[in-house]
């Protein structure tokens, strides 16, 4: 067996630190917990900072753009706000086409023979004639219109002698002159404006009118109906512009020269005329060729609309060309009794009027055209206007005759 040898001396200094040890011991645990504690709280720190680090990046903003959102979110009744303003919208868009329809629902010449005549009787169309005639006469009165003294006029008071200034002047030699100069100013100061139901294209054809067949005569009425209305909008704007005046030196429409369907050199060339080779009556423009004049509406009868070009030449004070334009163009009213003529009386409005081309001439006062006429002492110019005016078919499809439906006639307009 072998023999352990111990040295007593060391073993007791083993012993004395084994029991220094033991001595402190019990602050063992708490160095750990403590130490712990302290890592613990080390990482929790660091944590921390990314933590608050991440949300400064990510959630703040988020938590921002959501803040946001709520103050710039619609109210509670901004639905309802938002719906009114959509029916409003709705109800104007409605009420834009139902003025667009009323605009060509207007009062008819004659109630007996749209869509068809009521009777085989040739005398509808002979009073659909004089009705035309009589409501241009009527229009001419309306503005107190009437022409300058005719050549027949002049030499009859030349004859008679019956002028003051015949028998003060007689023998002189500018006795005519001034004899012709006071009737025509006596003229101009009975008169609001120049004009006469000759110029007006469509009187003439109605005062020579012979009934050939009935196809012919419908169209014929049908687009005269329509050139009547477009008439009485160019004398309504006359009658606006001329409120007040009792002369012509006042008024500012001094004279209507012409108001037709040809363009205006062709109104002057006697296209308004009976004649059925070149009359001058309204027609639907249904392909670029046959405008008056390049349209920059580019505008021309489709399924919903019907297009006419008219012209008109009229003397007015210059100070008074951009006035009449605008008066043209503007909003009209019109009764409108329904298509039989016997419903209660409504009161529409209606504006369907754009000038494509408007030229201003000056007036040579002393030539064959003008020298009967007295305009006052205002500056005048000559002003010719192409025009285009706008039915709405939905408005008087009703009434509208199916030979005139057809594309064939629309076309020619014949």
């Amino acid at each position: 067996m072998a023999k352990i040898n111990i040295d007593i001396s060391k073993l007791k200094d083993l012993l004395k630190v084994f029991g220094g040890f033991r001595a402190y011991s019990v602050l063992i645990w708490p160095a750990i917990i403590l130490l712990a504690c302290g890592v613990v709280l080390t990482a929790t720190v660091l944590l921390g900072r990314g933590l608050r680090q991440k949300v400064s990046n990510e959630s703040v903003p988020i938590g921002n753009k959501i803040l946001s959102q709520l103050k710039s979110s619609p109210a509670a009744k901004q639905a309802d706000v938002e719906k009114r303003y959509q029916d409003a919208y709705q109800q104007d868009a409605n009420f834009i086409q139902q003025l667009s329809v009323q605009s060509s629902e207007r009062e008819l010449l004659s109630y007996d023979i749209f869509p068809q005549p009521k009777d085989t009787s040739t005398l509808l169309f002979t009073r659909f004639g004089e009705n035309y005639r009589q409501g241009i006469e009527a229009m001419i009165r309306k503005v107190n219109g009437h022409d300058c003294p005719s050549a027949d006029e002049i030499r009859i008071a030349q004859e008679t002698g019956k002028s003051a200034e015949v028998e003060r002047l007689s023998g002189s030699s500018d006795t005519t002159m001034r004899i012709i100069d006071e009737i025509c100013r006596a003229k101009a100061k009975s008169s609001s404006v120049y004009a006469s139901p000759d110029i007006v294209s469509g009187y003439d054809f109605w005062k020579t009118y012979k009934y050939s067949n009935a196809d012919d005569s419908i169209k014929d009425c049908w687009f005269w109906q329509i050139g009547y209305w477009i008439i009485e909008d160019v004398f309504t704007t006359v009658e606006k512009m001329s409120a007040g005046s009792s002369s012509i030196s006042s008024s500012p429409v001094k004279r209507v020269e012409r108001v037709g369907f040809l363009t205006p050199d062709a109104l002057f060339g006697g296209g308004g005329g009976g004649s059925k080779v070149a009359q001058d009556r309204p027609k639907y423009v249904t392909k670029p060729e046959e405008q008056l004049t390049e349209s920059f509406t580019g505008r021309i009868s489709n399924e919903s609309m019907d297009v006419v070009h008219f012209s008109m030449v009229a003397v007015l004070s210059t100070e008074a060309i951009v006035p009449f334009m605008r008066e043209l163009c503007s909003a009209k009213e019109h009764s409108f009794r329904g298509f039989t003529g016997q419903e209660p009386a409504k009161v529409f409005k209606h504006n369907q009027i754009t000038i494509l081309e408007c030229r201003v001439k000056p007036v040579a006062l002393l030539s064959v055209d003008h020298q009967y006429y007295r305009y006052g002492a205002e500056s005048v110019a000559e002003v010719e206007m192409v025009c285009e005016y706008i039915f709405n078919k939905q408005g008087y499809n009703a009434i509208k005759p199916e030979l005139i439906k057809g594309p064939a006639a629309a076309k020619t307009g014949n």
